[in-house]
């Protein structure tokens, strides 16, 4: 634990701030000289995954200009990929949002084929598919900082990084709360088994007690509706909406249920 608050101090004291990355990218976004300040600004934001210690918002626009950067100048973009895996997993956590597969275009072949870059793709795949009971022990495999790792290979700085961020509760819970969204969108009604598997929850009582605190405010703000209503025997009741009811003069059904999809 101390090697990791040792390692987001470190990261944090080198990054540049937000403001910082913003005036770079409104007058140098073609210069190649800002790579190491985004670098710098894609390991804080992981970091900040990775820890409520380190605050450092998440920056779309300067990850896909890092990207675009090593497209055009292939030699500073390190070996292995790691920073591109970092970018990956950040932009994999903005689900159902595209970023994923708006960088991914710009990912050599190479890099995208290989762990851990490979295993963050096949998780997009299952999330778009809403596969997402298959989800979770691929998410997992990811936190195994040796997974991948080829033979005689060394786990980088990175690597751990990428880890530490997984296995913290800010990533999952970042993912659980868009499931939730997606769920309460689609049914009115499902049975509590698949949406404990869709959550990677053990019971009804963590279903409610997380799903309470998902509102209908889009970044869970107070005064909205929280998304899961209750859970009942063997089935989780999600809020009334106009995307999961009966619209007039419309042929969708009232109270959709996950029975009836």
């Amino acid at each position: 634990r101390k090697r990791n608050l040792k390692a987001w101090s470190l990261h944090t004291m080198s990054s540049p701030s937000h403001s910082e990355i913003q005036a770079l990218l409104g007058g140098s976004s073609h210069d190649p000289s800002i790579i190491p300040k985004l670098e710098a600004y894609v390991r804080s934001q992981v970091s900040a995954v990775a820890s409520t210690l380190v605050d450092c918002p998440y920056s779309f626009d300067a990850n896909r200009t890092l990207v675009k950067l090593y497209t055009f100048y292939p030699n500073l973009a390190g070996e292995g990929g790691s920073i591109l895996s970092l970018v990956s997993f950040l932009s994999l956590l903005r689900f159902p949002d595209t970023d994923l597969m708006a960088l991914n275009c710009m990912i050599p072949e190479h890099v995208s084929h290989s762990e851990p870059v490979a295993t963050i793709v096949r998780c997009a795949e299952l999330l778009e598919g809403c596969s997402f009971a298959d989800f979770w022990p691929e998410f997992r495999k990811l936190g195994i900082p040796e997974y991948g790792l080829e033979d005689g290979g060394t786990v980088s700085d990175d690597r751990r990084m990428l880890a530490d961020a997984i296995n913290g509760v800010s990533a999952s819970n970042a993912i659980r709360t868009n499931i939730v969204r997606i769920l309460a969108r689609t049914y009115r009604k499902a049975p509590l088994g698949a949406v404990l598997g869709a959550l990677d929850m053990k019971d009804g009582e963590s279903v409610l007690s997380f799903g309470s605190k998902v509102t209908s405010c889009d970044g869970g703000g107070e005064g909205g509706t929280p998304l899961v209503e209750s859970v009942d025997g063997e089935y989780v009741t999600f809020a009334s909406s106009v995307d999961n009811t009966k619209r007039a003069g419309s042929a969708f059904k009232d109270n959709v249920s996950y029975d009836q999809v």
